[in-house]
């Protein structure tokens, strides 16, 4: 019996263990399985997407989204105000001369006009935004859904590249010191800020053929119609190729030149024990570099979820804000979640990883003024208490010295 026991309990564990885990499995083959998209058949009563209803019963899955909307709702607007001021901050304290000679404030700056535009447009992506006013405002029109989309993606894959020239900009700055400056001056970096948006405007404009509005009034960005062999085909290949432009291959990128710049910074730490003479420059590099890399580290974690989510969507023929199975809805909403933070978190990196930003920061928002001018009343305090012992000092020392001397007194008695 105790065997037994043992037996029924390691089964229903088991068991258990193999419903969780199949579950999500289960749903996404029950919409469609990737044999039938990508031969493409399709017979005369497939339709557009292959979405599956909603169940009736409450689950885990209906209590984790449930909690992912509460979340959802309390970080909407906290990114929203934290984010783009943060990024106009930035913008103006990397204007002040303070600045001029980093080689990197040009990609900065262009890293936060496009995580603004992400953040002003992201909103109108959320399905709670959408159910909290009843309408797609993205569906307003097809010209405007596919103008929301062209900015949105803009925004996104223009952020992706400006990390990559950061990055490289820091690979240079410390394994070629001396050709930084020459490399990433005012001209090269403008042009090459100018070649990211030229070249990813071009491709998503080309890619917003596919957003459209489709039966249920809203804009989707693949709602083309999948049920034309060449449409899907053409669509999965720009989404492969808009995937790499967005996350794989600067990944790739960061991924490869980010332990090479850790590792000079290890080196140079090594002989800056040697040698003390460029201690503070190489100090002053090592805080630049280590706050971009933080940015990078960032931007890999946060983003890599959301390519994952659009890949999936796709050879799983379902849409990305459609009525799609639970276990994909949670998944694409901590993707959402985890992207949001991405363009939040950079003004607070620059500021924890960087002592010159934060004291352009704290200088913008008057903190240094008020200390200064603190320190300037307690100095302007201390001058007049010296005046004022200075004026009563002789008459002390007179009253001290008239026991003593009286040659002093007498002049004093003859002027009082």
């Amino acid at each position: 019996m105790r065997t037994a026991e043992h037996g029924v309990s390691t089964h229903q564990i088991i068991t258990g263990i193999k419903t969780y885990l199949l579950d999500t499995m289960t749903a996404l083959e029950s919409i469609g399985p990737l044999s039938n998209l990508t031969s493409f058949n399709c017979n005369g009563s497939c339709s557009n997407t292959t979405e599956v209803p909603e169940t009736s019963g409450k689950n885990i899955y209906d209590d984790i989204l449930l909690g992912l909307e509460y979340i959802d709702i309390f970080l909407l607007p906290t990114c929203l105000i934290l984010g783009v001021g943060g990024n106009f901050i930035t913008l103006i304290v990397l204007n002040n001369k303070t600045f001029s000679s980093w080689t990197s404030k040009y990609f900065l700056v262009a890293l936060s006009l496009s995580d603004n535009l992400l953040l002003l447009s992201q909103p109108f992506n959320k399905p709670v935004v959408m159910n909290l006013f009843g309408r797609d405002y993205r569906a307003l029109s097809k010209v405007g859904c596919k103008l929301y989309f062209w900015f949105f993606k803009n925004g996104k894959m223009t952020s992706s590249w400006f990390v990559v020239l950061l990055c490289a900009e820091r690979f240079v700055a410390v394994k070629y010191p001396f050709r930084v400056k020459s490399l990433f001056c005012k001209r090269n970096g403008l042009f090459a800020i100018a070649a990211v948006y030229i070249v990813q405007g071009v491709y998503n404009g080309a890619w917003s053929w596919a957003h459209n509005i489709l039966e249920d009034g809203r804009c989707y960005p693949d709602g083309f119609n999948k049920n034309d062999p060449e449409d899907a085909i053409l669509f999965r290949n720009m989404l492969i190729a808009g995937s790499c432009l967005y996350s794989f291959v600067p990944i790739a990128i960061m991924v490869t030149l980010t332990p090479m710049i850790i590792s000079s910074l290890q080196r140079r730490a090594k002989k800056r024990q040697e040698m003390t003479r460029n201690q503070g420059k190489d100090i002053e590099i090592a805080r630049i570099t280590t706050m971009l890399l933080s940015i990078v580290i960032t931007y890999i974690v946060c983003v890599a979820p959301v390519t994952l989510l659009h890949l999936l969507s796709f050879f799983q023929g379902v849409k990305s804000f459609g009525n799609n199975p639970k276990p994909f809805l949670i998944f694409r909403n901590v993707s959402q979640i985890l992207e949001q933070l991405n363009y939040t978190f950079n003004f607070f990196v620059y500021v924890f990883a960087n002592r010159k930003f934060r004291g352009g920061v704290a200088e913008l928002l008057g903190f240094k003024r008020l200390s200064s001018s603190g320190s300037t009343f307690n100095l302007t305090s201390n001058i007049l208490k010296g005046r004022v012992s200075t004026i009563s000092r002789p008459h002390r020392s007179v009253i001290s010295d008239s026991v003593t001397s009286s040659s002093i007194k007498k002049p004093f008695d003859n002027s009082g």
